[in-house]
């Protein structure tokens, strides 16, 4: 007979601790609201109000520290969803997103990313999707990776230094090992802003070369600068070709390397970067 009373009493008394936890986990939500309520008000930020480095260091850093049969998934969903709310408070934001057709999987990873509260506006191609940010009816979009196809060479359009400067600011998804009915694929994300740095960074750098200059020279002439190249994508075009060249590390504009990649008809510039995903381990 005290067995069967014991187990209930446990079970009780676990459902109490729980209960205790998460009351003590809110007033902890209701006072980091607290705080950006404060941030906001005493103008922490200014325009747009995404700040991805930072989240990604701070994902890493919490990860790192993780311990127990919770998923490290989980933490990660938590924590975007702690960041989307955080920018509500701020004043919000709104995503363009790409979407070509009905079949493809960014709308669902800038929704995974941002959101359900976030709202959004989807273009049928990345130049218009990028539109939304110079009209300011947007603040972020979400566009596919490069390509060599025709759509995939938008990142070209970030090579002007207009009114509204664009970078790329992240890569989507974040965490790169993705669970049974999660979507798939890879998008960057593109802001009127410069990219933070998280401490684990790619650097995006945009050239103009001769046309038949090969993907192994540019390799060669970019590494010769200081550089550490990763990726490149061309698009060639008469007799000159555009390049995008993915290195390790955020570039700043002022970076000396830019100045000692030779062999370019134009000088090297910078277009973004993002905060390496997390494929499992912080």
């Amino acid at each position: 007979m005290s067995n069967d009373i014991s187990a209930p009493d446990t079970l009780v008394q676990l459902r109490a601790e729980l209960d205790a936890l998460d009351n003590e986990m809110h007033a902890l939500l209701m006072r980091r609201a607290g705080i950006i309520e404060r941030v906001a008000r005493d103008g922490g930020k200014h325009g747009t109000k995404i700040r991805p480095g930072r989240e990604a260091s701070m994902v890493r850093r919490l990860l790192a520290q993780h311990r127990g049969t919770l998923p490290p998934q989980s933490i990660l969903r938590i924590w975007r969803e702690i960041f989307a709310a955080a920018l509500i408070i701020e004043g919000g934001q709104t995503v363009a997103v790409c979407a070509p057709d009905e079949s493809c999987d960014i709308p669902a990873l800038a929704r995974e990313h941002f959101g359900p509260l976030t709202p959004m506006r989807r273009h049928r191609n990345p130049l218009q999707t990028l539109s939304d940010i110079e009209s300011g009816a947007a603040q972020v979009a979400v566009v596919p990776p490069p390509s060599d196809e025709p759509d995939g060479a938008w990142w070209t359009a970030l090579m002007g230094r207009g009114n509204t400067q664009l970078s790329i600011i992240a890569k989507l998804p974040f965490w790169t090992q993705r669970a049974e009915g999660t979507p798939l694929g890879d998008a960057y994300v593109v802001a009127a802003i410069r990219p933070d740095p998280s401490g684990h960074d790619r650097g995006l750098l945009a050239l103009e070369v001769n046309a038949d200059t090969s993907r192994a020279r540019l390799t060669s002439i970019v590494n010769a600068a200081g550089f550490n190249a990763t990726n490149i994508w061309l698009k060639r075009r008469g007799d000159f070709a555009r390049a995008l060249v993915e290195v390790e590390g955020l570039v700043d504009d002022n970076d000396a390397r830019l100045l000692k990649i030779h062999g370019l008809d134009a000088p090297a510039i910078t277009i973004g970067g993002f905060a390496v995903p997390l494929d499992g381990t912080p």
